[in-house]
């Protein structure tokens, strides 16, 4: 059975989803769109107040009696850091509670650690109410710890969760770039799926990320997407020169018919660079050589790589909020 604690946390984190969905509500409006009672939802509101989470939006119109006092979610009451890290690129982003962007940047790495930790503390400076730290990059990262990174030697064996823990004092999570990526994408596009495959193409490499009903899937030491152990002539010799005298329609149809064979998901996304623009047609034409017509999957090309990477990193950061308001 429930405590007290954990009721409270239950109604105080029902009434803060239906203000983020709803906007401006009263008393009486949350009461009737929660299902909460009106003193558990005033107490719940006043508390929220009191804490500067919600701000008073004045009295909404008469009906006949008393005017309704109006709440709002204040959006910078807490703000999250995103952080995501290419070749020797360090992009930031901070969001409000929407997932809005207040603040970006770019920094370039001369030591990745270093630049990381200068980053910190300047947000942190300038935004004291920052409440989690969310960080992805192109390698594979398990339970926190950088297990794989192409190029990034400096972080290989580093618990880089813990070290932005630590920096911080914050709660932080960091995982491989195609987890967050296929996050995003399905918290963006991809609920009418059952099993979603994103592939993308960047500076250092090429990886994959599995989304199966709603869940990424980064398999039991998260190395589900190193696409460069597939067993294909020069792989890990593409990966250090940008699959330099590749035929690129051949790999990837290769690749798709792997996770068809493996998986075989409804949708794949193939997110566009300039190896594969224009080559959706003759990509999905190489797959239909080798594949029955009933196992091949939705193939589409799309250019919101950043989108849903950013989208990805504010999902995994307003969970860590969460959780975090959740154990207080």
């Amino acid at each position: 059975m429930a405590d007290a604690a954990e009721i409270k946390n239950i109604n105080t984190n029902t009434i803060r989803r239906v203000l983020k969905q709803k906007g401006i509500m009263s008393k009486n409006m949350l009461a009737r769109e929660t299902g909460l009672s009106f003193p558990t939802v005033s107490r719940v509101v006043d508390s929220l107040v009191k804490a500067g989470e919600l701000m008073d939006k004045g009295v909404g119109k008469s009906t006949g009696g008393r005017c309704a006092q109006l709440y709002a979610m204040n959006p910078t009451f807490k703000v999250t850091l995103s952080i995501s890290l290419e070749a020797q690129e360090l992009n930031w982003i901070v969001h409000d509670l929407f997932g809005e962007p207040l603040d970006s940047g770019t920094e370039n790495c001369k030591g990745i650690l270093q630049t990381i930790d200068t980053l910190v503390m300047r947000v942190q400076a300038r935004y004291p109410q920052l409440g989690a730290i969310a960080m992805g990059l192109a390698g594979t990262v398990h339970q926190g710890i950088v297990t794989e990174a192409f190029g990034y030697d400096e972080l290989r064996g580093v618990n880089l969760t813990a070290y932005l823990n630590h920096i911080s004092g914050l709660p932080a999570v960091v995982e491989g770039d195609m987890q967050i990526v296929s996050t995003g994408y399905w918290s963006n596009y991809g609920h009418s799926s059952r099993a979603v495959v994103c592939i993308y193409l960047g500076k250092i490499g090429i990886g994959g990320g599995i989304v199966i009903d709603g869940k990424v899937w980064n398999g039991v030491s998260s190395f589900a997407g190193e696409l460069h152990y597939l067993p294909i002539e020069h792989n890990f010799e593409y990966a250090k020169t940008h699959f330099e005298g590749a035929d690129i329609v051949d790999y990837y149809a290769r690749v798709v018919r792997s996770y068809v064979s493996l998986l075989n998901p409804d949708r794949i996304v193939l997110y566009e660079n300039e190896l594969i623009s224009g080559k959706a047609h003759e990509i999905r034409k190489e797959c239909a050589k080798n594949l029955p017509a009933h196992a091949i999957p939705h193939i589409e090309m799309i250019r919101s790589f950043k989108e849903d990477y950013e989208r990805g990193l504010s999902v995994f950061a307003e969970r860590l909020l969460t959780e975090d308001t959740d154990q207080k």
